[in-house]
């Protein structure tokens, strides 16, 4: 799971730009290679700042 900063752990929009993803798939592969269940986003996705 990732923590986006949001109540769920879930992607449920569209991402502006490819890196972002590349971004977000790079965080989790990272976690779950060191045994974490749960990680944080490269970026606060939460709708408190609106990006």
């Amino acid at each position: 799971m990732i923590d986006l900063g949001t109540d769920n752990n879930k992607i449920n929009w569209a991402f502006k730009e490819k890196q972002e993803f590349i971004g977000i798939i790079g965080a989790v592969y990272r976690g779950a290679r060191k045994g974490r269940r749960l990680v944080i986003a490269p970026k606060d996705y939460s709708t408190k700042y609106r990006y």
